[in-house]
């Protein structure tokens, strides 16, 4: 059962103002002529990587060709040495620095990206553009069967982007991009990228390596990655100096290969990941045990046809299995198997306007056994969507986008009184959005979207005991579509010497689908148990739907200060809010709603060497819903160093440490269901070696 704490320390919010003060006296933000205008010009971007031009291009926001300041909504676009420079035993625990992510934490092998303070079922974590098609979202102890080392690159929408991907991208998407399914020949006959690291906290252990070539027209691709942790220590006055249950062991591969040609190109890859890792419990140890196999195939055409521009065509089928085990004993198996495909025909400029339509289909087969079926009867899910987006030049300087989105989902199974339930729903998504450049170096985007998503199998169709959660979960199949209404503004300003980029949104939820703790404790059957403090007993949840209000944003920002021969000194820092609260009733708060961080730090950025010192502050969360406990206020010191160099021509080399947390403090995750009984890592040190040729 959850332990109770109090905490008091408070928080001001001064600092806020600094970095924007800091950016506007330091740096004159007219664009010298030299300065670029796309990410390739920012001098805060010190990421020495072989770019080219298809390289500054961000496939998740549109279905067109642009880079993020070329679109209204925020994008981030994470770098694969930026990844290695915060990796974490999870995808949620390496991108969890970006402003405005953090993740979930309920273990170390399952940790899955949260956008402004909304998981789950309304933040879309996607492969190359489609979905990992595992069993995160249905608990927080299932992990996300994508390893960090296997990324090129990762972009983060923070918004809805609901018309390309559905309702359950109304908070955001994170599309790990790995470039399994070629999408253009190499340049050389063959390249690599091996990268090996070991880390002190938990004696971890990682290991990749990424071979790319081409026979002919035919360019092909091979990756592997492995990652081994122990439980990783906690801060030296906590008592045991580990935390149980946090153990990781991960093994991830694929092989593929397209044929590119004049016309276009047709590809495809096979996919293999197996994870076991540790759940933190206090009676018994419990690990789970997962593999996936994947199957992706990727078309491109560029016909000769009147008005067509090109034909996308991609596709997944993935076959997923994991084992819960308790004392070497499987109590509960997951399985799921799914289709996840989309057809995008982009259209040649008409009247100005230029664009795609799409058709975006999925099928997935959800079967849990053992103890497992108790939670959740076995599902079939069937969802079927045709969208457009299109976008116009108003004037030189304001740039217009609109998209619209219908789908018709279908659930079917049995509900908590075995009764076999066969629901449709048919949300409906529309966004529009201006892009105004007043001057060179200032873009200014404002995007409103009215957005439904359809309930899932577990807010349907749940039904019993969830052991990971501690909680008796019952469904409702009589929940409706959940309305979302947003509003986004956003601003970016940059010059040759760095960049600043805020943003604030409010979403609006028209009947906004959570489950809520009753106060009740039952037991295993769901009756009422006479002592609530009995170590088996389970918190009733009830899932059901209010009106409910977010609001909040995001300001990140560098700018170098001091120009020397060999390099740039400067600072950066981030700051990100979110409230959430009902609107109807009691006005009360969300539950596990991520508190204010903010941080900053300085940096020295150079053609051989990288270096920074900073910190990120968690400020006290205190407020919380019922049942929700409060967390307190903690601050991190992190420090790096990075060094290049090149020993032969075509090698090139890079080295790292890197400290977190280096002042080994206590902290928690609250956005964590288990965040009482589970403390952050302490003080780590990781050492890498990346190896490009």
């Amino acid at each position: 059962m959850l332990r109770r704490h109090r905490y008091t320390h408070r928080f001001t919010v001064h600092s806020a103002l600094i970095l924007p003060l800091l950016f506007m006296t330091a740096s004159p933000l007219p664009q010298t002529e030299d300065a670029g205008t796309g990410d390739e010009g920012h001098a805060h971007e010190h990421e020495h990587e072989e770019h080219d031009e298809t390289e500054t291009i961000v496939v998740t926001g549109s279905p067109l060709e642009h880079s993020r300041d070329e679109l209204a909504i925020p994008v981030d676009r994470i770098e694969k040495s930026e990844m290695l420079g915060n990796l974490g035993s999870t995808l949620g625990e390496t991108l969890s620095r970006v402003p405005g992510l953090t993740t979930t934490g309920f273990a170390g092998g399952a940790s899955r990206p949260v956008v402004r303070g909304q998981d789950a079922f309304r933040t879309e974590v996607l492969e190359d553009g489609l979905r990992t098609q595992d069993v995160s979202q249905e608990s927080p102890d299932h992990g996300v069967p994508i390893n960090p080392l296997a990324a090129k690159r990762t972009e983060i929408i923070r918004g809805p982007a609901t018309v390309r991907y559905g309702g359950g991208a109304s908070a955001g998407v994170v599309n790990v991009i790995t470039n399994r399914v070629p999408d253009r020949k190499p340049g050389e006959a063959i390249s690599g990228d091996v990268y090996g690291g070991i880390g002190l906290l938990a004696n971890e252990r990682d290991m990749s390596a990424t071979l790319d070539g081409a026979f002919g027209d035919v360019a092909w691709h091979a990756d592997g990655a492995m990652r081994r942790a122990n439980n990783y220590s906690i801060p030296n006055d906590s008592n045991p100096h580990t935390q149980p249950g946090t153990q990781v062991e991960s093994y991830t591969g694929s092989v593929g290969a397209a044929w590119i040609g004049d016309v276009g190109r047709l590809g495809f890859a096979y996919i293999r990941a197996e994870d076991r890792y540790g759940i933190p419990e206090d009676d018994e140890p419990v690990e789970i045990d997962m593999n996936i196999d994947r199957y992706r195939i990727e078309g491109d055409l560029t016909p000769e046809l009147p008005g067509i521009e090109a034909i996308r065509v991609r596709g997944v089928y993935s076959d997923y299995e994991h084992d819960e085990i308790a004392s070497n004993v499987v109590g509960q198996t997951y399985r799921n198997e799914e289709f996840d495909g989309r057809v995008e025909l982009v259209h040649q400029t008409f009247a100005g306007f230029s664009g795609a339509v799409g058709f975006h289909a999925r099928n997935r087969d959800f079967r849990a056994e053992g103890e497992a079926a108790e939670f959740l009867a076995p599902t079939d899910t069937v969802m079927a969507a045709g969208y457009f987006f299109e976008e116009r030049a108003l004037t030189d300087d304001l740039h217009g986008e609109v998209g619209f989105r219908v789908e018709h989902t279908n659930v079917e199974g049995l509900d908590v009184d075995d009764i076999r339930r066969d629901l449709d729903f048919v949300p409906l998504s529309g966004s529009a959005a201006l892009l105004y450049d007043p001057l060179d170096w200032l873009g200014i985007g404002l995007n409103g979207s009215i957005s439904q998503r359809a309930p899932t199998q577990v807010e349907l169709l749940a039904g019993g005991p969830h052991e990971a959660t501690s909680t008796y979960e019952v469904g409702d199949p009589d929940l409706d579509e959940e309305t979302s209404y947003t509003g986004e503004l956003r601003a970016t300003a940059k010059s040759g010497r760095g960049r600043l980029e805020g943003a604030f949104f409010v979403t609006r939820y028209e009947g906004f689908i959570y489950g809520s703790l009753t106060g009740n404790s039952v037991d295993e059957d769901g009756l009422p148990v006479a002592d609530p403090d009995d170590p088996d007993a389970l918190l009733e949840l009830l899932y059901s739907d209010r009106d409910a209000l977010f609001y909040g944003g995001e300001l990140s920002g560098q700018v170098d200060l001091i120009h020397l021969p060999f390099g740039e000194i400067g600072i950066d820092g981030r700051f990100d809010i979110v409230r959430a609260r009902f609107t109807d009733g009691d006005d009360s708060n969300l539950p596990r709603i991520v508190p204010i961080r903010w941080g900053g730090g300085v940096y020295f950025a150079g053609d051989a060497i990288d270096a920074r010192v900073g910190f990120v502050r968690n400020e006290r969360q205190d407020r919380t819903s019922p049942f929700d406990e409060e967390t307190a206020s903690f601050t991190w010191l992190d420090a790096s160093l990075t060094y290049r160099f090149e020993p032969i021509d075509g090698l090139k080399l890079e080295a790292n440490v890197i400290g977190r947390n280096l002042n080994d403090v206590r902290g928690r995750n609250h956005v964590a269901f288990n965040k009482e009984d589970i403390l952050l890592p302490g003080r780590s040190i990781r050492f890498g070696l990346r190896m490009r040729f």
